[in-house]
């Protein structure tokens, strides 16, 4: 699992993927916003997590370890989430 994470940065390919879903999701958390129906908070947060997932993507290839802390990072960020989304269940409350 830990050279999983700080493995080298997959390129442009797969970066560019997960950076466009995430611009998706700031998109659609602005367009909400705009028209007045209230910005949507998931697509807020699913937009930063995909920036995120994909930054460590588009790092050269010799910036293994600071695309590992990105991707820790991405990890606790979604998890994170998954707590707070979890924690507004109504059986939870």
């Amino acid at each position: 699992m830990i050279t999983e994470l700080f493995r080298e940065p997959d390129g442009w390919r797969s970066g560019g993927l997960l950076i466009a879903v995430g611009l998706f999701f700031l998109g659609l958390y602005a367009f909400y916003g705009l028209v007045g129906a209230g910005g949507i908070s998931s697509a807020l947060h699913f937009g930063v997590l995909w920036l995120l997932l994909g930054i460590p993507e588009l790092l050269p290839k010799e910036r293994t370890q600071v695309a590992g802390g990105l991707r820790v990072l991405g990890l606790v960020f979604a998890l994170a989430l998954l707590i707070f989304y979890l924690s507004r269940l109504s059986i939870f409350q």
